[in-house]
């Protein structure tokens, strides 16, 4: 009996043990075969984006909900990306052939930004030369009234004074800016607010030599209500500066505008045919159609000069061919249309680094820049680098460029010389350059033709509307 028991506990010791050995050769193989196998997986998926192809798919270009956008003060760029318009693009006609008239007249206006610290670009180093118009950005309306600060006004006395080196250079005041137009919706409400606000123009203009007054409101109706009066409102504003102007003998002034590109916004905000009669020319901010936003997580082209063939619907009217002939479309002078251009670009994060193209899935901002907005001396800094070579799109006429999870839509000479050529040809008022302050104005960056120069950007668009060399 016993003998048996002791059998019987043998043999289960032995079955342990075979069975310990089955285990442990069990994970052997899970150490040796299968863990190498997932680590390689893994490292291939993530140094060659599998991942982020599998689980992000090509975005469509086509699909918006309008019904989704929101109306808010929110950043110009916003605004632009999340309209739905459905007018047909062969629908603006092109009457360049009515309008002729001299390149001596094509202006070159420069907005100036009030610098925000000792290393941002100061007075001094302005060429007085370099632009035919400088609007200095921004003051605000407080109380019915122009307010700017102490420090603004040192910066305004001082750009001024570039008067004295070239007499035919008009400095102007512009006033709001993105997100900056609180005071404007009580302002124009009524005759009384108005005429406070026409007697702080006056005074800004006798008191500081001004030549004129910007208005850059962003945007009637859109802010901060969407009170439809606004428009209205705002164009017996206008009215009543040019009355106050036509009463002027010794302190005439310029009345400009800043206003939106996009057809939506400028169908909503402002009375074009009306506008045409009492403003010497508005300021098309056509710049910033694309920027990526929630409702927009795509790449996109900054300031494109024409749609992509793969355009279709509202996404054909973002760019500058179809912002400018709409504008004048609906009644405004193509001579008092100057069209914007950028000297920044929008910095992008994409969601799949091999996935590099126009409209490719965007996660978020670039690193490059802030919030999406790099200086050309920052992109240039970023191309040589890195050593990259920027892609030159043909449809838009413009460049970009990317590096692994990083993209940027941007100007270079070649882009902003075919821009300047569209304005000439299409004989339009001239050329808007936002801003100086992110051209490179140090001369650091090295490439392209004015490479090595100070404003390089700004002086591409000179040489062209000019039609000769600095």
């Amino acid at each position: 009996m016993f003998s048996e028991d002791h059998n019987r506990y043998y043999l289960l010791q032995q079955h342990q043990r075979r069975s310990c050995l089955i285990d442990k050769k069990t994970l052997l193989i899970l150490i040796c075969v299968i863990l190498p196998v997932t680590l390689f997986c893994t490292t291939y998926m993530i140094l060659f984006g599998i991942y982020e192809k599998l689980s992000y798919p090509k975005s469509s270009i086509y699909g918006f909900n309008s019904d989704e956008m929101i109306h808010k003060n929110v950043h110009r760029a916003v605004l632009y990306s999340n309209y739905k318009y459905s007018q047909n693009y062969s629908d603006i006609p092109d009457n360049s052939y009515l309008d002729e008239h001299s390149i001596n007249e094509f202006k070159l206006i420069c907005y100036y930004n009030f610098p925000s610290d000792s290393n941002d670009l100061q007075v001094k180093d302005i060429d007085p030369f370099l632009c035919t118009h400088i609007n200095v950005a921004f003051g605000t309306v407080q109380n019915n009234s122009i307010y700017l600060d102490s420090d603004q006004i040192g910066y305004l006395r001082n750009i001024t004074k570039l008067k004295e080196v070239n007499k035919q250079l008009k400095i102007l005041l512009s006033i709001g800016g993105s997100g900056n137009g609180n005071g404007y919706p009580e302002m124009v409400k009524n005759h009384t607010n108005r005429k406070m606000f026409i007697q702080s123009i006056l005074s800004y203009v006798k008191l500081y030599n001004l030549d004129g007054i910007d208005l850059d409101w962003e945007f009637p109706v859109q802010y901060p209500n969407g009170d439809k009066k606004q428009k209205m409102h705002f164009t017996q504003l206008l009215i009543e500066i040019r009355e106050n102007i036509a009463r002027q003998k010794k302190y005439a002034y310029l009345l400009t505008l800043a206003v939106a590109a996009t057809s939506t916004i400028a169908d909503m905000s402002y009375d074009v045919s009306y506008i045409n009669d009492y403003v010497d020319y508005i300021n098309l901010m056509s710049y910033d159609y694309h920027f990526y936003t929630s409702l927009t997580p795509f790449t996109g082209i900054n300031a494109p000069l024409y749609s992509g063939s793969n355009e279709k619907y509202y996404m054909a009217t973002l760019n500058i061919n179809y912002s400018s002939h709409y504008w004048n479309f609906m009644g405004m002078d193509k001579s008092k249309i100057v069209i914007g251009l950028p000297t920044y670009g929008h910095s992008y994060r994409l969601r799949n680094a091999r996935n590099h193209d126009i409209y490719a899935p965007a996660s978020g901002y670039g690193k490059l820049g802030t919030y999406g907005f790099a200086s050309y001396t920052e992109i240039c800094n970023f191309l040589q680098t890195n050593h990259i070579t920027p892609v030159f799109d043909m449809e838009n006429f413009s460049p970009y460029a990317s590096k692994y999870y990083e993209w940027i839509s941007f100007e270079d000479e070649q882009s902003l010389t075919y821009k300047a050529e569209f304005i000439k040809n299409h004989n339009f008022g001239g050329a808007m350059v936002y801003c100086l302050n992110t051209d490179d104005y140090t001369g650091i960056c090295k490439m392209g033709k004015n490479g090595g120069s100070n404003f390089p950007l700004i002086k591409t668009i000179k040489n062209v509307l000019g039609d000769k060399e600095l």
